[in-house]
């Protein structure tokens, strides 16, 4: 199952990447923000916290 959802995994992020222009500082920046929300909410980030942390 880790490697099926590894393998989705990939592919979203070879689709996002694709589609935008992001600069290796801006990325290592929302890396950081990443990790400290992620361990906030104890692992559980839904598509809805994303929309609503970008808006």
């Amino acid at each position: 199952m880790m490697f099926k959802l590894a393998v989705e995994l990939a592919m979203l992020m070879n689709v996002v990447a694709a589609s935008s222009e992001i600069d290796e500082i801006s990325l290592a920046r929302l890396r950081g923000e990443c990790v400290q929300e992620i361990k906030r909410l104890n692992g559980n980030f839904r598509f809805e916290d994303a929309v609503e942390w970008q808006s």
